[in-house]
C-alpha cells in the first residue's frame, strides 16, 4: 500500500514533470507515492493510501464518471480535495456563487442546453467588440473560441455547444493578451506563489506552454483570498486565475479545485510547501 497516490489520466500515466517535484520530495522523507490513471478498472482505491487528483485532464470528456469516480474513492479513503468541492467545481456554474458572494468575476452570460442564443444579437446588446465562449465543463481551451460578430461560424460553434450542454459567453479581456492571466497557487492553506499564463494556452505539462514565475500584486492576491474564503469545505490546493478589467482592478476568470497544474518548477519552495502540506493530512 503506498501513502500517496497521485492520480492522473491514460494521456500522461507517468504524471506531468511538475507533479513529479512533489514526488520526489515525498520520496525524500521516506513517503512511498503511486500514480495511477483514474479511469483504470484494475486500481483498488482502498489501497491507494492518500489520494491526490492530479493531471486527470480528460475528466471533462466523461464528467459523470469521473464524479462518480470521486465518490466512489472518498467512499474508502481520503481523496483532495474532497468530492463536494471537486463535485461544484467541475461546473463552471461556481462562478455564479463567487459573484454572489461579492466576488469580482468576469462578466458572464450563462446559457442553458437546448436554449436558442442569438450570438450576434447577444454581443451587439453588450457592446462586445470581441467574445470568448466556453462550454460549462470543460477543460483548458477545449471548445473555447474568441469570435467576433462577423465570424461566420461563430453562431455555429455555440450551437454545437448547446448540444450537448451548457456554455457560456464571456467579453474578451484585451489584459490576457497583454498583462496576461495571473495564476494564483495556494497550497495548505496558504498563498504559495504566482505564473504568468499565455491567453488561450493549450493544454501542456506545466512550463512548456510559455507560463513564467511573477509576484502577484497586492490587490491580486487579496481577491484570491476572498475567493477561496467562499469555499465551505477543507481544500489541500488551488490555484485562482485572475486578469484585470477595463479598469485595470483584478476580477477572477477561475477558481480551480480539481486537478490544476501548480506550477511548482517555477518557485524553489513549492514542492517543498506541498510536501508539508500532503504530510499535515496524512
Amino acid at each position: 500500500m503506498a501513502d500517496f497516490t497521485f492520480v492522473t489520466y491514460a494521456g500522461l500515466p507517468g504524471l506531468d514533470p511538475d507533479d513529479r517535484l512533489a514526488v520526489v520530495e515525498l520520496t525524500r522523507r521516506g513517503a512511498s507515492v503511486a500514480a495511477q490513471v483514474w479511469s483504470d478498472p484494475a486500481v483498488d482505491w482502498a489501497d491507494a493510501g492518500i489520494v491526490v487528483i492530479r493531471s486527470t485532464w480528460d475528466y471533462y470528456l466523461h464528467h459523470q464518471s469521473f464524479l462518480s469516480w470521486v465518490d466512489r474513492v472518498a467512499a474508502v479513503t481520503q481523496i483532495w480535495n474532497p468530492s463536494a468541492l471537486v463535485r461544484r467545481n467541475s461546473i463552471k456554474t461556481y462562478l455564479q456563487d463567487l459573484e454572489r458572494s461579492g466576488v469580482p468575476v468576469v462578466p458572464t452570460i450563462w446559457i442553458e442546453r437546448g436554449v436558442p442564443c442569438d450570438l450576434r444579437r447577444l454581443m451587439r446588446e453588450r457592446r462586445w467588440e470581441r467574445a470568448v465562449v466556453k462550454p460549462v465543463v470543460g477543460l483548458a481551451t477545449a471548445g473555447v473560441r474568441m469570435v467576433e460578430p462577423g465570424d461566420d461560424d461563430a453562431q455555429a460553434h455555440l450551437d454545437a455547444l448547446l448540444v450537448t450542454g451548457g456554455a457560456m459567453v464571456q467579453p474578451f479581456m484585451p489584459s490576457v493578451s497583454s498583462y496576461g492571466e495571473r495564476a494564483l497557487v495556494h497550497i495548505g492553506g496558504a498563498y504559495s506563489h504566482a505564473a504568468r499564463k499565455i491567453a488561450f494556452q493549450p493544454l501542456a505539462n506545466a512550463g512548456d506552454a510559455g507560463e513564467v514565475p511573477v509576484v502577484a500584486s497586492p490587490e491580486e492576491r487579496s481577491l484570491a483570498e476572498r475567493a477561496i474564503a467562499t469555499l465551505a469545505e477543507p481544500w489541500l490546493y488551488a490555484r485562482v486565475d485572475v486578469v484585470p478589467d477595463e479598469a485595470g482592478m483584478p476580477v477572477v476568470l477561475e477558481l480551480e479545485l480539481i486537478e490544476p497544474t501548480l506550477f511548482l518548477s517555477l518557485d524553489a519552495g513549492a514542492p517543498k510547501r506541498f510536501a508539508d502540506a500532503l504530510l499535515a493530512v496524512a
